[in-house]
This record gives C-alpha cells, sequence and structure tokens, in this order.
C-alpha cells in the first residue's frame, strides 16, 4: 500500500506565527522595508512627472527612468531649489591651455589659408624667381601687415594694413574663439581666464610667425605684434560673447556680469554709436567710387603702363580691392576739414600740394584741384553727429530727463570717436625709403571729429527731447 503525500492546500493551518526571515541583503521579506525607505527617499526628491514615469513603467514590467531610481540625480539643483556648497560648477582651469591653443591655431589658419592665393601665384607666374622659403616669408608678411606689424625689407620699414585681411582675422578669432568656450557650466572667473588665454595664444602665435619670418630675406619687429594681434583677437572673442549670447547660458552670464559692471547710460549708447558709424562708411564709400568713376581713365592708363601681365594684373587688383576700406577712412578724415597725407600729396578743402605719387592705379583717382565749395563736406561729420543723437534719445523712455537724454548722446558720440580713431590707427600706412613716408588724416583729423561729432549729437537730442515733451 502505497502512501500519498498530503497536498499543501489540504494540510492544517497552525496558529503558531512564523518568525521572521532574517535580512541578508539579497531581497526577501527583510529587504522590504529597506526598499521602502529608499522609495520614499527618491518620491521626496522626485517631481511628481518623474514619479508618474516610474509608476507607469513598473506596471508595465520595465526599468523605472535613471532620475527616478537614483535620488541624488534628482535632487539637482534647479531654479527654484538651493543648491549646497558640495554642489558648485566644475573648475575651468583644465579648460585654459586648451583656449590657449585655440587662440595660436586661429592665428596660425589665416596663415595656411593665405597659402592658398600666394603660392598658386607663386606657380602660376613664370616671371617670379623667388624661392619657396621667400614666398612663405611673405605669406607671414602679409598677416603680420594686417595686424599693423612693422616688416623690415633691405633697411625699408613698411607698415600698411589693408583693412579687409584684418576683418578676416578678426572673424578667424571670432570662429577660434566660439570653439574654445566650453558647454559646461562655469564660474565666470574661469570664462574670465579662457577669454585671456584664448587672446594670449593668439598674441604668442604672432611672437612665433615673427620668429620663422625673420629666418628669410624679411624681418618683423616682435614689439609691432603686440598690440595689433591684441586687439583683433579681443575683437574677436567680444564679438563671440555679443552674437553666441543667446544660444550659450554661460556667454549670456558673462555678457550679464560686464554689463552689470558698465553703467546703464552707457549701455544704451552702444547701439546708437555703431550704427551712426555705418552712414559715415556710406559717405566714404560714395567720395571713393565717384573720385574712381570720376578719373576712370587715369586710373586704367596708369595699370596699363605697369604692364603687370594676367597674374600680376589680378593680384594688383585683389590689393587695391582688400585697401577698399583704407580709401574710406581716409575719406572720412577729410570730410572732418583736416588734409589727408598721401606722401608728398596733400589734399585739403581750400587748397591741394601736388607732389610726385608711386605708379599706383589707385592714386590715379586723386583730384587735381580742390577748390573752396568743398567745406561743405563738413556737413558730413555734423548730420552723422545729429543722427546719433536723434538715435540716441530713441534707446530711452518718453519722461527720461533731459539730463539723461544728452548723456546717452555724449557717450554714443565718444564711442564712435573711439571706433574711428582705432580704424585710423590700422588704416595709416608708411614706408620709411620712397614716396610713400606717410598715408593718412592729418594730426588735426583726431580732434576736429570728437568736435564735430558730441556738439552736435547733444544738441539733436535736446531738441528732441523737447519735441517729446511739447508736442504730446
Amino acid at each position: 500500500m502505497t502512501s500519498r503525500r498530503p497536498d499543501p492546500a489540504e494540510r492544517p493551518s497552525s496558529n503558531r506565527p512564523r518568525p521572521p526571515r532574517p535580512s541578508d541583503g539579497r531581497g526577501g521579506s527583510g529587504a522590504r522595508p529597506q526598499r521602502a525607505a529608499q522609495s520614499s527617499q527618491a518620491g521626496r526628491g522626485a517631481s511628481r512627472p518623474e514619479l508618474d514615469r516610474a509608476r507607469n513603467a513598473s506596471n508595465r514590467g520595465a526599468k523605472p527612468p535613471r532620475d527616478a531610481q537614483n535620488p541624488r540625480v534628482s535632487q539637482r539643483p534647479g531654479p527654484g531649489r538651493p543648491t549646497s556648497g558640495k554642489d558648485a560648477r566644475p573648475e575651468g582651469r583644465p579648460h585654459v591651455p586648451l583656449a590657449f591653443g585655440y587662440g595660436a591655431l586661429s592665428a596660425i589658419g589665416v596663415v595656411i589659408a593665405l597659402m592658398v592665393p600666394v603660392f598658386a601665384a607663386w606657380t602660376i607666374d613664370s616671371q617670379s624667381s623667388s624661392s619657396w622659403n621667400d614666398t612663405l616669408g611673405v605669406t607671414i608678411d602679409l598677416w603680420a601687415l594686417a595686424h599693423r606689424g612693422h616688416v623690415n625689407v633691405d633697411g625699408t620699414s613698411v607698415v600698411f594694413s589693408p583693412l579687409v585681411l584684418t576683418f578676416l582675422c578678426v572673424l578667424a578669432a571670432r570662429f577660434g574663439a566660439r570653439a574654445a568656450f566650453p558647454d559646461e557650466r562655469l564660474h565666470a572667473r574661469d570664462l574670465r581666464l579662457i577669454l585671456l588665454a584664448f587672446i594670449g595664444g593668439y598674441v604668442a602665435a604672432a611672437q612665433v610667425l615673427a620668429v620663422v619670418a625673420s629666418l628669410g630675406a624679411s624681418h618683423i619687429s616682435w614689439w609691432s605684434l603686440l598690440l595689433g594681434p591684441f586687439v583683433v583677437a579681443a575683437a574677436g572673442v567680444a564679438w563671440t560673447a555679443w552674437h553666441e549670447r543667446e544660444h550659450s547660458p554661460e556667454l549670456k552670464a558673462l555678457d550679464d556680469l560686464v554689463l552689470d559692471a558698465t553703467p546703464l547710460l552707457l549701455q544704451r549708447s552702444i547701439r546708437s554709436g555703431l550704427r551712426g558709424l555705418r552712414w559715415l562708411a556710406l559717405a566714404s564709400l560714395v567720395l571713393v567710387v565717384a573720385l574712381v568713376a570720376w578719373h576712370g581713365g587715369r586710373v586704367w592708363t596708369v595699370h596699363q603702363q605697369l604692364n603687370p601681365g594676367l597674374v600680376g594684373g589680378i593680384l594688383l587688383v585683389a590689393a587695391q580691392l582688400l585697401a577698399l576700406p583704407n580709401l574710406m577712412a581716409l575719406g572720412a578724415g577729410w570730410f572732418t576739414g583736416s588734409s589727408v597725407h598721401v606722401g608728398a600729396v596733400s589734399i585739403g578743402h581750400g587748397a591741394m600740394t601736388p607732389g610726385t605719387l608711386p605708379m599706383i592705379p589707385v592714386l590715379g583717382a586723386l583730384p587735381d584741384g580742390v577748390g573752396p565749395w568743398t567745406w561743405i563736406f563738413l556737413l558730413v561729420p555734423i548730420a552723422v553727429g545729429g543722427w546719433i543723437g536723434w538715435d540716441a534719445v530713441g534707446a530711452l523712455t518718453r519722461l527720461s530727463s533731459l539730463r539723461a537724454k544728452c548723456t546717452v548722446a555724449l557717450c554714443a558720440a565718444a564711442l564712435a570717436t573711439l571706433v574711428m580713431w582705432l580704424v585710423w590707427w590700422f588704416a595709416t600706412a608708411r614706408v620709411s625709403t620712397g614716396l610713400l613716408d606717410y598715408v593718412g588724416p592729418g594730426w588735426n583729423a583726431w580732434v576736429l571729429l570728437p568736435v564735430l561729432f558730441v556738439p552736435s549729437a547733444v544738441a539733436v537730442a535736446g531738441v528732441r527731447h523737447w519735441m517729446l515733451n511739447h508736442t504730446h
């Protein structure tokens, strides 16, 4: 006879309570209170959407989100949560050497880009007798000239910055500075260190290029490549910080830090001052184009007498186009009532001093003489200053005081003056030996420009204030 094992359902129930299982850390009933405590902690740290996602995932049998599993992740400081002392932003010091390298690469990248047309012209031109090293030196010389470096060749010092090439260097510095900014959240002081490291790398690369150029036929003064590269790199960094502030919270925070240290009235004057310079640049461009069109036959005659050939002619025209903003800067200086000096030739408003000029086609567009009616061009900077004052008042509310509006107009006109001084510093050229010992506006243009800008801007600001308060 075989015995049948009783079914568990038929066993008599025991009234004795079962002892609790010991907690072994692998689950079981002993681990349930610990899980409950963890889930309660996660519930207190996680937000309502995160808990809903975790509950839905558990109902489907899937793993809950990582933020709901880890209470430390869900308790990150947000806009409305306080930040503890341990939750500090990462340090930006590891990014400083990287920014230094980006600054150096921004400078060297422009040199590499210039090698393409220079070596192409050297290869195509069959009349060229220069060597490969000399051609490389010419490329570095062009880069140095764009940063207002002093290039010495056979005892002759040349200073000439084609402003179009200078602008391309600023553009390259802008892209390099954008790449130097990390995507992490950093302190403002770390961002300042990154910016200074980028500028330092750019200036250091300029010194290295000066040493490399000295191995060839030319020599670049190292001290002349300090201020120019610094200004170009700083302009690229400022352009990046201003343009990318809406896309990068860190750059916007840096801008806010700079703006907090800037007086409010000065902030309101920046746009008006820069907008006013656009009208001055437009008037200068019209003047240059009108002179070239009026004396176009003479310009073409000089070009034919040079007989540069196909490649040389293309390079000659390209070089003159690169110097077009330089001619516009000379026109802006002439508008102030000052004389413009092109070597021995001096062009004023009431008189003109003739002289001998080198065979450069665009110089054939200079006028043969001037009359007393040319003083009417003084109205150009006066009108530009008046427009700056009018636009500066529009940056304030109608109920602002007369003093505030005049202060904004004054700051805008002063800012426009400083920018024009910087452009003139880059645009002036000189050759120590030859017929172009100095090319640029006279010294009195630096004084006459603020005299024409500031009073007209303040006067128009006062007039518009009176109109706004008496016509409404």
